[in-house]
Parts: structure tokens; C-alpha cells; sequence
């Protein structure tokens, strides 16, 4: 029942009416506050306990995974299995299935117990359970359509596998390279001679050694050789140089040929390994009036085949290819005539002339006691065999008698740079 406002009094003595009357007004002004301060409390409570439950459907689950006890939600004792999977709808389930249902996981044992996630009555969910062994099995419907239970694999199913894999490929080895297409060649059948004909050589891949500083016509006198022979038209050999870095000589390096039935061997071709010398020079070498010295060059920077003698000055080609050699000096000079020639040697003889430098600067020795550098420099590209040699030489002239030498000062002028360039000597 609403609550009943009092009325006014109404009589003929309006003083005591409206004595009254106050009380009354006031009471019911008393009500009107009452009444809607009620309403917002009720207001505020239905907003707070809407807000509460909303945090619960949100953090709760609105859907029982398991029984409740615990236990799984489906205990399937018959019948097709996944049949009725399916047919708890929608959600996230929990299951066991016995041994008498129909299509659990093949090859499972004991009960199977798992879960599954169906999301859509049209048709879509999967499932993951493991059988009393630890085994897992999966399955997945899709669009109604359940895929079939797979089974993960176990370190003991996966190290039989390999084992497998293992005896299988050497089943396939064994049956498909045997000593007529992949072997080493040792003892009487390990082709030492570089002159033999290609004829000689088994079908098919092989290997064999080359020792004791063998100088048949091999790049270097210790290696590996790898032929590669499909006929007698279509044959390629490989040498592989392996010298022994700890002796100094490290002389490796691959080289390529072939064979042709016509025309023999090509000549040998360096692919890889090729060899740097840097050089320098520590101290001062005086230069002697019209003498055509070698340059001195002491000092090592590099040298990757230790083929550079510094007490001679000399560079040894450590097998057949071309050699591009770069050097410059710094000379010390006075102003007078001077006629500087540097020139590249090979085997002892002139090779190439790389820098030419002569001037008059002025009449006779007037001015010899001016100071004047004089830097030159120069390259070349130099083919060598194995066993040929480069050296620097230059030819000194001038007029007065202050000696010229190679400075000192700024030693970074005076290098002498060999690279080689190519693995293929082209002369004949």
C-alpha cells in the first residue's frame, strides 16, 4: 500500500486550523523526501547488482565442463563415440570413452580420456585424448566432416622411424654407389702420372692421393684428386693442393682440367687459393750513378705462400698463372739532371719498363744543393710458370756527386705489391 498523505484541517477557527495545518504540510513534505530518496536507493541497488551479475557471467562458467563431481561430463560405454561427442553441442567438454564404444582412436588403450571444443552446431570442433599408455590421439570435425583420429608421435615411435630412415638409406647406398661409381683409389689403381690419358680412369666418382712431391704434371707435389667421369667425352679432374701450412709452404689451392678424347688435357686452371705477397722496406738504400740496381725490398707485410726471398729481393711463382705486380719508391734527389728508369725483371731480365721519370732542372751542379723528391711508380701483369721469378730493378742517373738513394722518410712510398690474378697461364 502506497503511503496515505494526511489531510489539512478545515474549520471555522482558522487560527487552530492553520496551527495544525503547518504540522500536517510539513509531514507530508517529510513523505515526499522519504519517498524519493527510496526510489534512488532502489535505483542505485538494481544498477549495482545488474553490474555485479554481468562480472559473473563474464568470470564464470556458463557452460559445466565436467559433472558435478568433477568427473568427465561424458561417460561413453557404447555406441559410436564421436556421435555423441558431437551431440553435447556447442562448448567445452570433458569425456571417457571404454573400450566397447565405437570409433575411438585406433590402436588406443584402455579408457580414453580427453576433451573437446565444439564451436558451431554446423559442424566444427576438435578433440585431444590420451589413452591409459600416455598416448595422444587428436581428431577434428570440420563443416560435419570429422577427419580421423592422427597419433602423435613418441620418442621411442620417432627413434624407430630414423632407425628406419637410417637402414633404408644405406639399403639405397649400397645398392646404387658401389666401387665402379663412387670409391677411393689406393695402391696400383691410384693413377699417379698427370700425363696418362683420361682413358685410364674407372667411370664414375673417385678420389686418390698424391704423394712424395710428385712432378708428373700435377699443380703441386702433394694433393687430392677427385675425377669426375661420366664417358669418355665428359670427364673433369680436380686437384686440390694440401700443403703443410706449419712448414711455411702453405701451398693449397684447387685447380680444374678436362679431358677430350681428341685433344687430351686442357691445361690446369687455379680456381681457389690464390696467392698475395705485400712488401716493404726498412731503412735507406743509396742508388750508385748510372748502375741499374735491384731494389732491396727487406721487410714482409704479407706473403700468403711464402714465396718472396727478402735476401734476395726475389718472388717466386709457387705454381702456373698470371701475376699482377704493382711497386713505388720514394727517392731522394737534388736539382740537377737526373734520369730515373723502373723497370720489372723476370728470370733476370727485363720484363717491362713501368715508370720513366728525367728531367733538367737546371744548368750542370749549380743547383745540386736543392733538395728534390722524386716518386715513381708503376705495374705490370706478368704470366709466370711455376718456378719463375720477378724482381724490381731500376736504372739510376744524374749529373753531380750528391748520392740519390731510396728514403726512409716516408717508407709507406716504398711497396712492392704481387697478386696473383688468374689461375690459367695462357703462354705456351
Amino acid at each position: 500500500m502506497d503511503i496515505q498523505k494526511p489531510r489539512r484541517f478545515e474549520t471555522t477557527d482558522r487560527a487552530h486550523a492553520d496551527l495544525f495545518n503547518e504540522v500536517i504540510d510539513q509531514l507530508n513534505e517529510n513523505d515526499e523526501l522519504i519517498r524519493t530518496r527510496a526510489e534512488a536507493a532502489e535505483k542505485s541497488a538494481k544498477e549495482y547488482t545488474d553490474q555485479g551479475i554481468k562480472q559473473l557471467n563474464e568470470l564464470a562458467q556458463l557452460v559445466k565442463i565436467t559433472d558435478d563431481t568433477g568427473v568427465e561430463k561424458l561417460h561413453i560405454t557404447s555406441g559410436d563415440a564421436l556421435a555423441q561427442l558431437f551431440g553435447l553441442g556447442t562448448g567445452f567438454h570433458t569425456f571417457a570413452i571404454s573400450i566397447a564404444a565405437s570409433n575411438r582412436p585406433p590402436g588406443s588403450a584402455g579408457y580414453v580420456r580427453g576433451t573437446f571444443l565444439n564451436s558451431g552446431s554446423d559442424g566444427y570442433g576438435f578433440v585431444i585424448a590420451a589413452d591409459t599408455t600416455g598416448t595422444i590421439f587428436t581428431n577434428t570435425i570440420n563443416a560435419g566432416i570429422w577427419k580421423g583420429w592422427r597419433k602423435s608421435e613418441t620418442n621411442s615411435g620417432s627413434q624407430l622411424k630414423a632407425d628406419k630412415a637410417l637402414s633404408d638409406a644405406k639399403t639405397y647406398a649400397d645398392t646404387n654407389f658401389n666401387n665402379e661409381k663412387l670409391t677411393v683409389l689406393t695402391g696400383s689403381d691410384a693413377i699417379q702420372d698427370a700425363t696418362l690419358s683420361g682413358e685410364d680412369y674407372p667411370t664414375g666418382i673417385t678420389f686418390m692421393g698424391i704423394f712424395d712431391n710428385n712432378q708428373t704434371g700435377y699443380p703441386l707435389g702433394y694433393g687430392l684428386i677427385k675425377n669426375e667421369k661420366l664417358s669418355a667425352v665428359r670427364f673433369t679432374q680436380y686437384f686440390y693442393g694440401t700443403g703443410n701450412q706449419t712448414t711455411g709452404s702453405n701451398l693449397t689451392g684447387t685447380w680444374i682440367r678436362h679431358w677430350y678424347t681428341t685433344s687430351g688435357w686442357t691445361k690446369w686452371e687455379k680456381i681457389s687459393g690464390f696467392a698475395y705477397a705485400s712488401l716493404t722496406m726498412s731503412g735507406k738504400q743509396e742508388l750508385d750513378k748510372q748502375t741499374t740496381p735491384k731494389i732491396k725490398f727487406n721487410k714482409k707485410v704479407i706473403d700468403s705462400h711464402d714465396a718472396f726471398d727478402t735476401s734476395l729481393s726475389r718472388y717466386t711463382a709457387p705454381n702456373d698463372g698470371v701475376y699482377y705486380v704493382s711497386t713505388g719508391l720514394f727517392l731522394e734527389n737534388w736539382e740537377t739532371y737526373f734520369n730515373f728508369h723502373l723497370f720489372v725483371y723476370k728470370n733476370g731480365s727485363l720484363f717491362k719498363p713501368i715508370d720513366h721519370y728525367r728531367e733538367s732542372v737546371g744548368g750542370g751542379t749549380a743547383r745540386e744543393v736543392n733538395e728534390f723528391f722524386v716518386n715513381v711508380n708503376g705495374s705490370a701483369v706478368v704470366p709466370m710458370k711455376k718456378g719463375d721469378y720477378v724482381e724490381i730493378c731500376m736504372y739510376v742517373g744524374y749529373d753531380g756527386t750528391k748520392q740519390r738513394a731510396v728514403s726512409d722518410k716516408y717508407p709507406q712510398y716504398n711497396y712492392l705489391d704481387i697478386k696473383e690474378i688468374s689461375g690459367l697461364n695462357y703462354l705456351t
